[in-house]
């Protein structure tokens, strides 16, 4: 049988780095004073092609009326799909590559996605300008990564956060009813998540010093605010930044 070998490179495009960015718990806290930081609850039905993966990492639920299914709840930079990174420097390299998130380390593989269906990642999005060549290196071979060491490092730091994310989403769903029918609406829309404030799962663990985060991501949201000001595109991600910058009002 012939083996499936695909190919990739970075260019160093830039394209990767803009819009939303997934992170972990911890490189959210860490990174507060550069990220806009939010939760995104995507509603994802158990079972599905490609996503045995999400039995490790999701967190299963219950929604009415006795809905089985899993919830992929992930902290991320919640930046505009248009925008840059704002660690993206002129010359579209990485300022923070020394200490860059997982997520940007792992790419262009994904560990939500079973390995066996990676090879959907490696097909550069439209305007992407990542080698596909025969001059890139071969990455993945007969559905398996061949060099799987910032997979299995993300994958992990994910894993390792599940329980919190696991009881962040049974206390917020049993006390935010509102919340419950947001995410209970888009559990019926094809791609729906909810964005929630990342307060809200600090809220939950009593090792964090809120007024220092507060302080610390305080002035991002404000400076995003600005950014997205008078856009109407844009009204999605400034209604949020408003929003959580009243949510951290209380922490001064």
């Amino acid at each position: 049988m012939a083996k499936t070998e695909h190919r990739f490179a970075c260019t160093g495009c830039g394209q990767c780095c803009h819009g939303w960015l997934p992170l972990t718990v911890k490189e959210a806290i860490a990174n507060a004073d550069r990220f806009p930081l939010a939760i995104s609850i995507t509603p994802t039905r158990t079972g599905a092609p490609g996503q045995k993966a999400l039995d490790r990492i999701g967190v299963p639920t219950i929604l009415p009326p006795k809905r089985k299914i899993s919830l992929v709840i992930t902290p991320i930079s919640f930046i505009p799909p248009a925008m840059r990174c704002p660690e993206l420097a002129d010359d579209n390299r990485c300022s923070i590559h020394a200490e860059k998130p997982l997520r940007c380390r792992t790419m262009p593989f994904y560990p939500y996605k079973d390995e066996d269906r990676q090879a959907e990642m490696l097909v550069p999005r439209k305007g992407w300008l990542c080698d596909t060549s025969d001059a890139a290196p071969v990455v993945y071979r007969d559905r398996k990564i061949l060099d799987r060491t910032d997979f299995d490092k993300e994958e992990e730091a994910i894993i390792d956060e599940v329980t919190k994310l696991r009881r962040y989403a049974d206390l917020v769903l049993k006390h935010n009813p509102p919340l419950l029918g947001r995410v209970s609406r888009a559990a019926q829309t094809p791609g729906g998540r909810v964005i929630v404030g990342f307060v809200s799962l600090l809220r939950y663990d009593r090792f964090i010093d809120l007024l220092a985060f507060a302080a610390r991501q305080r002035p991002v949201l404000e400076d995003w605010m600005t950014k997205t000001a008078d856009d109407a595109k844009l009204a999605e991600h400034h209604d949020y930044y408003r929003d959580a910058l009243a949510d951290l009002d209380r922490y001064r």
